[in-house]
């Protein structure tokens, strides 16, 4: 059974990504690009983090225009300080956008069934994961660099998920957002070493590509701790782009350096049905 299919949102200039079957069940959420906002020179121009260098006056209009054209609540979000780990945070109320500060919870996953809570994860080559119980309207979202990946932070996230909502992890649907790719994704051997004792051979030969050095495949490794937690295959849509490569589309750590912008992926949490 193939893959659900991912579908193009475009407001004015700005572009994001969504996940068809997360739409039709009524779960708002998306995967944005660096189209459509107000920044400049190198964070241009849809930047969500002010702690690389941007104008902060500039992401504030960003985060204003992206709740302007998804219809998000400007005092709903909760984000995170991510540490590149496998904990998973649980909501019951947000905030103000508050790109700029730092007492967010330490972690890289965030669950709710609160109504009206936007969860958000930033990144600039670490791969989202966002994820819904949409009959309990209960919502994830995760950040997967390789540590986290490492680390089991999707499996984590549907465990943490499935409490919150009372389900079972087959009623979950998921949809993997843009990372940096296979293509473009070299780790030493360090990282394919951990990989090969935390995960097996059998899993570490299909995310890890033998070159010198080595490339990772976010995508594939999330998807495959997806599946091992539980969730369908049929379940899971993937939007199966490359930031680094796609300069157009993305901002990229790994490609710009320090002052590399930030997209954001986010979810709320649908009225219960």
């Amino acid at each position: 059974m193939s893959a659900p299919a991912i579908t193009e949102h475009r407001h004015g200039r700005m572009v994001w990504f969504a996940a068809e079957h997360l739409e039709r069940r009524g779960i708002s959420h998306g995967f944005t690009t660096r189209s459509g906002g107000a920044s400049r020179g190198d964070f241009s121009s849809l930047n969500f983090s002010s702690r690389e260098g941007d104008v902060p006056a500039r992401v504030i209009e960003n985060w204003g225009r992206l709740e302007t054209a998804a219809a998000l609540p400007a005092s709903g979000w909760a984000l995170l300080s991510q540490v590149h780990g496998a904990r998973v945070e649980r909501v019951a109320a947000g905030g103000p956008s508050c790109h700029h500060r730092r007492n967010h919870a330490e972690a890289d996953a965030l669950a709710t069934s609160a109504k009206g809570v936007v969860l958000g994860v930033l990144t600039a080559d670490c791969l989202p994961v966002v994820l819904a119980v949409p009959g309990a309207g209960a919502v994830a979202v995760a950040h997967a660099g390789w540590r986290g990946t490492l680390e089991g932070v999707a499996q984590e996230t549907v465990r943490e998920l499935c409490a919150i909502a009372g389900a079972e992890p087959h009623e979950i649907l998921a949809a993997i957002g843009p990372s940096i790719g296979r293509c473009c994704y070299q780790v030493g051997r360090e990282v394919h070493e951990a990989f090969h004792e935390r995960w097996g051979a059998a899993q570490t030969r299909r995310i890890l590509e033998k070159s010198d050095p080595w490339r990772l495949d976010l995508q594939t490794a999330n998807l495959i701790q997806l599946r091992e937690a539980g969730v369908r295959s049929s379940n899971v849509a993937i939007v199966q782009l490359c930031t680094f490569c796609r300069k157009d589309l993305f901002f990229s750590y790994r490609r710009d350096g320090r002052r590399s912008g930030r997209m954001i992926s986010f979810v709320t949490a649908a009225e219960k049905g």
